[in-house]
């Protein structure tokens, strides 16, 4: 499998750390003067301790369809293949206009590409990856030959699942479950991957799904579909809400392992893109491995960009020109479930 062409699109509002910081300030109306301080204090230590700098937001006008219609339109032509060879199309990742149909059909009835087969995959911020490893399967049965894997992830919106009520605190104890929310980023992204027998990729997955009350999005009657946990929908049917410091220390040695588990020898990996949570704990990791100086990084200036970390790292470094055809590459996933993934090839 080959990416034949890889973009990206990201809104035009930029917003800093301390923009987050005046959003806390602004909704948590019920916090005491101290209670303030002291919630604003932990917010500037972990954001600033992470790496984050900024992070884009749609602006006025701006609509995520619009940015994901750019990111394919620029793929395909990278690709050079015409609308109508693509074969299938895979939506991934948390944000979504629709829950029936599949997200995949809406796009590809608007971006011309009706026939090509569809359907969606949601496995959190692992949504891409685990859409790279199912293509790669199908296009190896020869059943299809040009695959679209798409993505908006545009949750930071004034009715998306973290703005506002993320930004609502009622006592200090719950910046711990909302720091997450204030790194995220938005973003579209757009990968078209072809048939190519001479490249084969490695995938590794690990799943500690013990965990899977750090992280989530309930839906409105999540209480029937579950057994109920104390962590469980912390702000609420339908916003997000992340032990985002306790997934990261259990999560370490998990996502140490996975990486080790590449057959391919790191020295020979020009570079590692890795999901955009934090620069700091990747850079923790990479030094445990000797890897961190291969590390592409987003982070700073994009923020977590849930299931489009991958993909739009990988756009922009090929853009650049710091990665070529013929680099050997990875990828390195941690996500909500919780679960863990590594993933090698040539580009």
């Amino acid at each position: 499998m080959k990416i034949a062409g890889i973009r990206a699109a990201v809104p035009s509002r930029t917003v800093t750390n301390r923009h987050i910081e005046d959003m806390v300030a602004e909704h948590s109306t019920e916090l005491g003067e101290r209670d303030l301080r002291e919630a604003l204090r932990r917010v500037s230590f972990f954001l600033t301790y992470s790496g984050s700098r900024e992070r884009r937001w749609l602006s006025d006008g701006e609509v995520p369809f619009d940015l994901l219609s750019q990111a394919v339109s620029e793929a395909i032509a990278e690709a050079q293949l015409q609308r109508s060879e693509i074969d299938l199309i895979v939506y991934t990742g948390v944000d979504r206009g629709f829950l029936e149909p599949a997200m995949a059909y809406l796009i590809g009835a608007a971006l011309g590409m009706p026939q090509a087969h569809c359907f969606d995959i949601v496995d959190a911020c692992m949504s891409w990856t685990r859409a790279a490893f199912v293509v790669s399967s199908l296009l190896s049965t020869s059943q299809y030959r040009n695959a679209l894997i798409v993505n908006c992830e545009f949750n930071m919106r004034t009715d998306g699942r973290v703005n506002p009520r993320c930004f609502r605190l009622g006592n200090v104890d719950e910046v711990e479950w909302n720091l997450a929310a204030y790194t995220l980023g938005e973003a579209a992204s757009a990968t078209v991957l072809v048939r190519d027998d001479t490249r084969l990729w490695e995938f590794h997955f690990r799943s500690e799904a013990q965990y899977s009350d750090l992280c989530s999005v309930p839906l409105d009657a999540y209480m029937g579909y579950c057994v109920p946990q104390p962590r469980l929908g912390r702000n609420g049917p339908n916003y997000f809400h992340s032990f985002a410091s306790e997934m990261f220390r259990v999560g370490k040695p998990h996502a140490i392992d996975i990486f080790n588990r590449l057959s391919v020898p790191h020295e020979e990996i020009k570079a590692i893109f890795p999901h955009a949570a934090s620069m700091q704990a990747w850079w923790e990791m990479g030094t445990k491995l000797g890897v961190q100086d291969k590390i592409q990084s987003i982070y700073p200036d994009l923020g977590n960009l849930v299931s489009a970390s991958v993909p739009v790292a990988l756009a922009r470094a090929r853009e650049a020109g710091s990665v070529r055809e013929g680099d050997q590459l990875a990828g390195w996933v941690g996500s909500a479930g919780m679960s863990f993934a590594s993933f090698a090839f040539a580009l």
